[in-house]
């Protein structure tokens, strides 16, 4: 059951668009592919990626677990964290305040007695399969003012939310859209790394059950376990719930991996 539940998942994977989280992460492994997904939304044709930060699950007992979507650090010095938010559910515009808020914690100098100009610097990004705010734009940025004034303000973030349902006038933009929405794979003149990597993640599915890589399995395998310890369906809700955790999966899919409701998900989580 759960080796069929792998082949599934690997194909569903394979067709899948640059939305789905997992393929996203995968993809943005390369330096060069954020490098140009940045360089496109933020309009910095010079923007350069020093480094990918590897990711470990953050999470401690008094605060939510998160592993973000995508993790970076500027030749500027400021961090970057670009999220895949499909549904409009759970507050996306609190949930980037949260991940900006442990990124801030997380790379601040570990010291009792520090200047409060030494913490990060933060841009923070989000794709969203709809529009957030409904007014037909392609790219939202958020910024901070004083009320009745043109006073900006600049608390060091940079936030921003983008729109996958609009269409572009930019050449450039119009075809990044394509690329995070289609799971067809083209080579882009424009997004010439972003393109080939798409094709390489693609390609981990290749020949079914006999070449799973292990980038799924490795997923899957405390299911497997909790499977073979508390019995199948029992498994299969734990596999679930930790992968929700984890933020590998949304509240949809899992509900959809149980066949239950979202708000019978819901309940599972809360449960916990």
């Amino acid at each position: 059951m759960y080796q069929e539940s792998l082949i599934r998942n690997f194909k569903k994977f394979k067709y899948s668009n640059l939305m789905d989280d997992l393929k996203f992460r995968k993809v943005c492994e390369s330096k060069g592919a954020i490098e140009e997904i940045l360089r496109t939304v933020l309009y910095d044709s010079k923007l350069e990626v020093l480094e990918v930060i590897k990711q470990d699950n953050v999470d401690e007992p008094i605060f939510h677990g998160v592993i973000l979507d995508c993790k970076c650090r500027l030749k500027t010095k400021e961090i970057v964290d670009i999220e895949i938010q499909i549904s409009h559910n759970d507050n996306p515009i609190y949930r980037m305040r949260y991940n900006g808020s442990i990124l801030t914690v997380e790379n601040s100098p570990k010291k009792k007695v520090f200047k409060y100009s030494e913490i990060p610097k933060l841009i923070l990004i989000m794709f969203c399969n709809f529009d957030i705010f409904n007014l037909n734009k392609p790219i939202y940025e958020i910024v901070k003012s004083i009320k009745g004034t043109n006073i900006v303000t600049d608390d060091g973030v940079r936030e921003f939310y983008i729109n996958l349902k609009a269409k572009p006038t930019e050449s450039r933009l119009n075809s990044l859209f394509k690329i995070m929405t289609t799971s067809d794979v083209v080579n882009n003149k424009e997004f010439p790394t972003l393109s080939k990597q798409k094709q390489i993640v693609n390609n981990l599915y290749i020949g079914g059950e006999k070449n799973m890589n292990g980038i799924l399995l490795d997923m899957y395998e405390d299911g497997i376990k909790d499977g073979i310890e508390q019995g199948i369906e029992q498994g299969k809700i734990a596999l679930a719930l930790k992968m929700f955790n984890d933020r590998k999966i949304s509240a949809n899919d899992g509900a959809e991996y149980l066949g239950i409701s979202i708000d019978e998900f819901l309940s599972l989580v809360n449960k916990q």
